[in-house]
């Protein structure tokens, strides 16, 4: 086998590791993101009482106030590829399960920044 071959080889190998790592820490962060949204958000009366719906479509919580129509902006929290969550197109970082309530307190605290609750 040529050098070229071998080297090629190991940056496959490389990247087929890098790509299962990713995935792992996207999952984590999804199943985060799913779990806030079905305990947090759906079930709050603070945002029903408010006309504030949500939506989880594609590793997205969607929320917006239907009765704006296109006048406000929907507030978008969406897993990105490295695991990482953003909220409005800002970063809050790669989503860590021992940091599992501080990253829900702080998803509630841009909710409530963005709603003006």
């Amino acid at each position: 086998m040529s050098e070229l071959d071998k080297v090629l080889g190991e940056l496959a190998q490389k990247r087929a590791q890098q790509d299962q790592e990713r995935r792992k820490h996207q999952k984590i962060a999804v199943d985060f993101l799913i779990e806030f949204f079905e305990q947090d958000i759906k079930t709050s009366q603070a945002l029903k009482s408010r006309d504030i719906e949500a939506h989880f479509v594609d590793n997205k919580l969607i929320l917006h106030k239907p009765q704006s129509a296109h006048y406000e902006e929907p507030l978008f929290i969406i897993v990105g590829e490295q695991g990482e969550i953003d909220v409005a197109g800002r970063s809050l970082g790669r989503y860590q399960p021992a940091e599992k309530l501080e990253k829900k307190r702080e998803l509630i605290g841009e909710i409530i920044s963005f709603f003006d609750l």
